[in-house]
């Protein structure tokens, strides 16, 4: 098990709540930090880790990282923005890249330079793709009333996995999978034309 990473004094800049954040900073942002679904990273523009989250630090885990330290896949996307001065301007989301984890499947990484008082960090967000996908499968179920066999059937075409793949893996034909997708797309058309008519009403 890994041990507890160094925890850095940030100071936060805001402008009315100022005193109030400046009492805990590190506290406010790891509560903050800690609730999130992706991976987040707060390092220095040398790779040292200041703040990390639980998915973001599975993640490093996975990649085998050096204490405090970006692990190499993710620190070479940072070099990558740091070079690249444009990429750095707080209008642009930065720089993005893909890994394939093992245990994982893709994992995009997006690193942006921010300013935490007169101090220069890296934002690096660690978006688990596969976890991504479930999400949106299970939010389009609720919204246009999938059954769970179509949930599971949509989770998989959105992953791209074709249709002899998904027949491959549920054991059901090809022709059964596409009358699925087929169902799919016209509940989506359904919901969709109720908004337009209830828009235009």
């Amino acid at each position: 098990m890994r041990t507890p990473r160094r925890q850095a004094t940030l100071s936060v800049v805001s402008s009315s709540a100022e005193a109030s954040y400046n009492s805990h900073p590190a506290s406010i942002l790891r509560a903050v930090l800690g609730n999130l679904q992706d991976g987040f990273i707060i390092a220095d523009h040398t790779g040292t880790i200041e703040q990390i989250n639980l998915p973001g630090e599975r993640i490093c885990d996975l990649l085998n990282a050096k204490e405090n330290q970006l692990p190499m896949e993710i620190w070479q996307v940072c070099k990558a923005a740091l070079n690249n001065k444009e990429a750095l301007s707080y209008e642009d989301i930065g720089i993005d890249a893909d890994i394939i984890l093992p245990d994982m499947g893709t994992v995009r990484i997006r690193a942006q330079n921010i300013s935490i008082g007169q101090q220069p960090f890296l934002l690096i967000v660690l978006e688990d793709r596969q976890q991504t996908i479930r999400n949106k499968a299970l939010s389009d179920a609720a919204l246009y009333g999938l059954t769970e066999r179509e949930r599971e059937i949509w989770q998989m075409r959105l992953r791209g996995d074709a249709y002899k793949d998904i027949s491959a893996t549920l054991w059901i034909s090809v022709d059964t999978v596409k009358k699925h997708v087929k169902n799919i797309l016209a509940k989506q058309r359904s919901h969709q034309d109720d908004i337009a008519y209830a828009l235009m009403a």
